[in-house]
């Protein structure tokens, strides 16, 4: 590794394009290469599943009529409408001395860097330390935190998962910046006896850049606060951004 970052700045695609691209950047990978951080947003939006979810758990006929997609991410977790946020992707080498050895040390590396970005918005975060079994259980990934998530005031704001591929690992991320999240329960079909939250369960239960900084996020707004965050990454590894530019 060469004491850089390589920046990926990939503006806004739709869902099968951005999970095929997450999914390339990890094939692509090789221990020892420079850091990846990929960063973009999602036209139009779409709801995500994790990799050992069910598609039947969702009602497509509903997520189509709204003119979103659904999509299978390569990681784990559970189900997120990608509407109001800012999505991050990590690629690296672990073990190594950037990212340790476990998983855990790895999620908590990348979360110094999100915290460092929330510090510089002036957000008081900290990281769950876990959530029960029955809500590991349910299907809304920002219905609790679970560990290695974060939190600002004591309601989550970010939800990440990870996947390894040997000495590489994936770790993509929601950083919430409104509340169009709040719509997934429309779109869940659940099965006899899965947890589903409502729009007021996930409301009390989760919270938004928008809501934090007092006024609404726009796209323009979502926009400007992506350097900002790409920095933060920067800085928190001390590594240089090596800049590189979007996938066709």
């Amino acid at each position: 590794m060469d004491g850089t970052l390589r920046i990926i700045m990939d503006g806004a695609r739709d869902g099968a394009a951005n999970m095929a691209r997450d999914a390339a950047l990890l094939e692509e990978h090789r221990p020892g290469d420079q850091p990846v951080l990929r960063l973009y947003r999602w036209r139009p939006f779409a709801v995500s599943y994790g990799y050992h979810q069910s598609p039947d758990d969702f009602d497509a006929a509903a997520i189509a009529a709204a003119g979103f997609g659904l999509v299978r991410r390569p990681t784990g977790g559970r189900a997120i409408l990608h509407a109001e946020e800012l999505t991050y992707a990590v690629v690296g080498t672990s073990p190594s001395p950037l990212f340790g050895d476990t998983l855990h040390g790895t999620y908590m590396r990348i979360n110094e860097a999100l915290l460092g970005f929330l510090a510089d918005l002036g957000l008081p975060a900290d990281v769950s330390g876990g959530e029960s079994r029955a809500d590991a259980r349910g299907l809304a990934c920002f219905k609790s935190a679970g560990r290695h998530e974060i939190n600002v005031r004591g309601r989550k704001l970010v939800g990440s998962a990870q996947r390894r591929r040997g000495d590489v690992f994936l770790q993509h991320g929601s950083i919430l910046a409104g509340p169009a999240h709040l719509d997934l329960p429309r779109f869940l079909r659940p099965r006899p006896g899965a947890a589903v939250p409502d729009r007021a369960q996930l409301a009390l239960v989760t919270t938004d850049l928008g809501q934090l900084l007092g006024a609404p996020l726009d796209d323009d707004g979502q926009e400007r606060l992506l350097p900002r965050l790409a920095d933060a990454f920067c800085r928190a590894w001390g590594l240089a951004p090596a800049a590189a530019p979007p996938a066709d």
